[in-house]
């Protein structure tokens, strides 16, 4: 037999509850429904009796007070039982009269006397006794609600915990933001030029302090006190007309430091699977991590906003003060620290994107700080990535302007380290691995499953490679070979369009240090085209100079195997030795120098005896019209050719009889100006040269650069190379070498004045004719006056 199931009563009460819906008869209230069983109305007695009571109003106020005072104590009393159910209403008379106590409060506030009130005594409710009303005081201590000031808020998701510091600091913060508010509010106040000097210093200190402690906080305990940087940003957007920049800038640079230091040098990568459970450790690292790129996405959107005042777009008017403008430079200065301090990290491409366009800007100060950060970024960069994103950004930049650009935005490319890339070779491997994997292929017919595995196996290595943090020297050769690809693709592009821009010479200055790296098909293109670009332009003599080292550098490596006349360079790089002195055009010598070492010294086997002569005639003429570093620098290629080759040393021969037609000075071609018949007699004068070393050198020469003996150099002159004796005794540093002995003071100098004309007579005769000038000169003087008061 089958047990019968019991129903429950929550079941019950759902059947109920349908049952009564369907009627109509269910009731609903605010948060649950009720059953409320219909009832009939009920009357109360007590109203019927009081409605009644107010038919039977006029009939109570014909009986006296007396008599009604009886009647409801006997009802009370219940001495009359045909009264037990009646009620009365309370007189009107005896409720209290609200007038009456609106009357005594009125008089009790009168009665106190405001002057004698003490600030620290509070007043407590009166006691009303029969007849009087007893006052009541107490003692307490009052703050002003200006020195309390409001309590700070918490930000949104902190505890407890985080809003007090460890170090004890949390009630010293509130104390500041209270000090801070009541000094604002003491500023609607009309206040003197002093005083809100003396306000604006201490508000500023009280900042000062609450930016330090901020910061010191996050730099000692970076994973829990991470919400400071959002309240150092809240700090930053505060709105203090008189401290705007000041304030701006402390946060600006306080968070900069700290980032920089609390900064991973990896890239954080979230995956959000809310499936998965997480240890505490772990999800407390996700938090902070998220709270760290929250906080650096922030500061980046506020370096991004101010850096832009320095950049005008078409159609912004707008005109910034200078405390604006050095607002965006320090926003700039941020910008390109962080991508010097962490390239790796999160947003550093979008750092790249923004901070790329100020190479352009008009500012050198901004353009500096760009092109210096970026070189270090290439200098130091090992993976390459980076490097690959900012020669992207530069060539789109070129490219949208139309070479309208400055030349800094180029110049920063020689800083590249692709000195080890050949394209001629990874061309070349890669048709031989093309090769090699089609042999392969053929000797090999792997099956399905087995082509499966090998693909797995090498993800696999992949990924063991990425966690033992070993750089992949493919991967990086691949992204630097297309580093190359773009660089020349920028250089050839203002070659072919914009050859009259500015952007030539530091386009040539590029090619030059990168020729080894072009494809060999090039070079005949290449050469033709700087020829056609020395002789149909105007070029000046940095462009020209810069053109002659750029082809000698592509003949000097792999170009050696073609055959490439390059006669019309030597005559250009023989014209352009004069256009280098110790003026204005002073800044080329260091590009001289490159091009007469690579010349004289590099190709000395491919020169003739003519030419050779005629440059080294040519640079000791130079010498004479130069700075000391750079006449020792052409002394030194000289030195060099008289060592390479025993045919220069006609040059210090005085007999000219023994070549054919006379020397040619002005005459630009090095092959016919007759240099065998001449003599270096400029060294006659370099002996005689303020400098030392520019002495001892010309000495060194006109000897016949002896290794040892009378008129040989010190070792440590002899071994420096042009390049190194050019830095060595370099004046820009306004530092002479060797050092200048301060000159001895001469004893008997005052007695040379007093005895320097002995014959009294003439000393008399001078004197007389220097007064009778003076007077000439003042009477000339006073005519001058009276003319022009008359006019």
């Amino acid at each position: 037999m089958m047990r019968k199931m019991k129903t429950s009563k929550v079941k019950k009460s759902n059947i109920k509850r349908t049952k009564l819906k369907k009627q109509g008869k269910l009731k609903y209230t605010r948060n649950r429904k009720t059953i409320v069983k219909p009832q009939q109305p009920v009357i109360h007695e007590e109203e019927e009796e009081e409605v009644e009571s107010d038919h039977g109003e006029d009939f109570l106020n014909m009986v006296e007070a007396d008599d009604l005072v009886f009647l409801k104590k006997a009802v009370v009393e219940g001495n009359y039982s045909m009264l037990k159910g009646a009620q009365f209403k309370k007189e009107k008379s005896l409720k209290r009269n609200k007038d009456e106590d609106a009357d005594i409060e009125e008089e009790y506030e009168k009665s106190i006397d405001e002057s004698t009130v003490n600030k620290r005594e509070r007043l407590l409710l009166p006691i009303k006794s029969k007849g009087s009303i007893i006052k009541r005081r107490v003692i307490e201590e009052v703050k002003d609600e200006d020195e309390m000031g409001p309590p700070l808020k918490k930000s949104n998701g902190e505890n407890e915990e985080e809003e007090d510091d460890d170090d004890g600091l949390g009630d010293e913060l509130k104390e500041d933001d209270i000090k801070i508010e009541k000094m604002e509010r003491d500023l609607s106040k009309p206040v003197s030029t002093a005083e809100m000097m003396a306000w604006r210093e201490q508000l500023m200190a009280q900042y000062k302090f609450k930016i330090g402690v901020l910061s010191s906080g996050l730099l000692e305990d970076p994973q829990h006190k991470i919400m400071n940087i959002a309240r150092l940003l809240e700090l930053y957007d505060e709105w203090h007309p008189e401290l705007q920049v000041t304030l701006r800038k402390l946060v600006l640079v306080s968070l900069l430091e700290v980032l920089k230091d609390i900064i991973p040098s990896y890239q954080i990568k979230h995956q959000e699977n809310p499936d998965v459970k997480l240890k505490k450790e772990t999800k407390e690292l996700q938090n902070y991590e998220k709270s760290l790129l929250k906080g650096y996405r922030g500061y980046l959107q506020r370096l991004e906003k101010v850096a832009s005042r320095l950049y005008h777009k078409k159609g912004d008017t707008r005109v910034w003060s200078k405390a604006d403008i050095s607002l965006g430079e320090l926003a700039i200065r941020c910008l390109c620290e962080l991508v010097m301090e962490h390239p790796y990290f999160n947003y550093s491409t979008n750092i790249v994107r923004v901070i790329i366009p100020y190479l352009d800007n008009k500012l050198s100060s901004v353009r500096e700080q760009v092109s210096k950060a970026i070189r270090h970024v290439f200098i130091n960069d090992k993976r390459g990535e980076i490097t690959l994103e900012i020669v992207r950004r530069i060539n789109h930049l070129v490219k949208t302007r139309k070479h309208s650009v400055k030349p800094d935005v180029i110049l920063v490319l020689s800083s590249l380290k692709i000195q080890e890339i050949n394209l001629e070779q990874i061309k070349e491997a890669e048709v031989k691995k093309k090769k090699l994997e089609e042999k392969k292929s053929r000797v090999i017919n792997l099956s399905k499953r087995e082509r499966k595995r090998q693909k797995r196996i090498a993800e696999v290595e992949k990924e063991l490679l990425e966690t033992k943090a070993e750089e992949n020297k493919n991967a990086r050769n691949n992204l630097l070979t297309e580093v190359t690809k773009v660089v020349f693709m920028v250089f050839f592009r203002i070659l072919k369009s914009a050859p009259s821009s500015g952007l030539l010479s530091a386009a040539l200055q590029g090619l030059a240090k990168f020729a080894h790296c072009i494809n060999i098909e090039f070079y005949q293109d290449i050469v033709t085209v700087l020829n056609r670009i020395m002789s149909d332009s105007d070029l000046k003599v940095k462009e020209q100079l810069n053109c002659v080292l750029t082809v000698f550098k592509i003949l000097s490596g792999q170009g050696e195997t073609l055959t490439i006349d390059p006669n019309k360079f030597y005559a250009h790089l023989y014209r352009n030795i004069y256009n280098v002195d110790a003026g204005v055009r002073g800044a080329n010598s260091q590009l001289l120098i490159d091009c007469l070492e690579q010349v004289i010294l590099g190709r000395r086997r491919k020169l003739t005896i003519a030419r050779l002569l005629a440059f080294v005639k040519r640079m000791s003429v130079c010498s004479l019209q130069n700075e000391h570093h750079t006449v020792l620098a052409l002394l030194n290629i000289v030195k060099h050719a008289l060592q390479n080759n025993k045919a220069v040393d006609i040059l210090l021969d005085l007999d000219t009889s023994v070549g054919q037609g006379l020397y040619l000075s002005e005459l630009d071609d090095p092959e016919y100006c007759n240099a065998e018949n001449t003599a270096l007699y400029e060294m006659t004068l370099l002996k005689k040269h303020y400098h030392p070393t520019v002495r001892l050198l010309a000495e060194h020469i006109i000897s016949g650069v002896p290794a040892t003996g009378i008129g040989s150099l010190p070792s440590d002159i002899a071994k420096l190379s042009c390049k190194e004796i050019y830095k060595e005794y370099d004046p820009s540093q306004v530092a002479f070498k060797p050092a200048v002995p301060i000159p001895k003071t001469n004893r008997n100098i005052s007695i040379i004045k007093s005895t320097s004309i002995r014959n009294k007579e003439l000393s008399d005769l001078c004197d007389k004719v220097m007064k009778t000038s003076y007077q000439a000169d003042f009477s000339e003087m006073l005519q001058k006056k009276k003319k022009l008061k008359k006019e």
